[in-house]
């Protein structure tokens, strides 16, 4: 997913402006905020990960089905072989 120079400047700014923001705050609210602010940057992270995790997964499982469907195929085309010149 890319993400284009104009993109990327609006999220920069929007981060600058939430740390300008809490600069200004009182100390002890600029203590629960960024904690807050770093817990919820983390879970996004988290999110991105596991969405990146289950999508390899289900990848993985689609391409095991489509190995075994083919095995299976090569093996039944054998066994009517087999059977055509047994007969």
């Amino acid at each position: 997913m890319k993400f284009d120079a104009r993109t990327i400047e609006a999220i920069n700014a929007c981060i600058r402006l939430f740390l300008v923001r809490v600069d200004e705050l009182h100390t002890g609210v600029f203590l629960l905020v960024v904690p807050l602010f770093v817990i919820v940057v983390g879970a996004a992270a988290l999110a991105v990960a596991v969405i990146a995790a289950a999508t390899v997964l289900v990848a993985g499982a689609l391409g095991v089905i489509l190995v075994a469907r083919r095995l299976i195929n090569a093996a039944a085309a054998h066994s009517a072989a087999a059977r055509a010149v047994t007969t």
